[in-house]
């Protein structure tokens, strides 16, 4: 019998993702382009996301969250993100947005005992910050 497994990963970050020191979001966020908000996002860094689907082939059919154990609205994520960058502060749009609610990983991390690398975007940005120091 056939089975299958959705992942839903969080926002990727690392290397080569939008969110690498020489990605689209960064730019954004360098050119003040890049509000924060409301907005709760789940991050995922790509190493975790790849351990995660080669982990998921011994997992049993279902649906599963793949994010850090962070979810967090722009308005705290975003100002530290900057900051690794070397970026100026983002400006604060204070409308709600739609639909930005964030996920949890209570599945993979205590069912299927799924651990991830980065367990929160604050670690995953602070490396980002020492990859910025050492191309300065």
């Amino acid at each position: 019998m056939e089975r299958g497994i959705i992942l839903r990963y969080g926002m990727l970050y690392g290397p080569e993702t939008w969110y690498a020191s020489d990605g689209s979001v960064a730019e954004q966020v360098r050119n003040g382009q890049l509000p924060a908000d409301e907005g709760i996002t789940s991050f995922l860094h790509i190493d975790d996301a790849a351990r995660a689907a080669l982990l998921a082939l011994d997992w049993p059919g279902g649906i599963v969250n793949i994010v850090d154990d962070e979810p967090a609205p722009a308005t705290v994520w975003l100002p530290v993100y900057a900051a690794a960058l070397g970026a100026p502060a983002p400006s604060v749009k204070r409308e709600q947005p739609r639909g930005a609610r964030g996920a949890v990983n209570t599945k993979a991390r205590h069912l299927l005992h799924w651990q991830p690398l980065y367990p929160n975007w604050r670690e995953g940005f602070e490396e980002l910050a020492r990859t910025e120091k050492r191309r300065g």
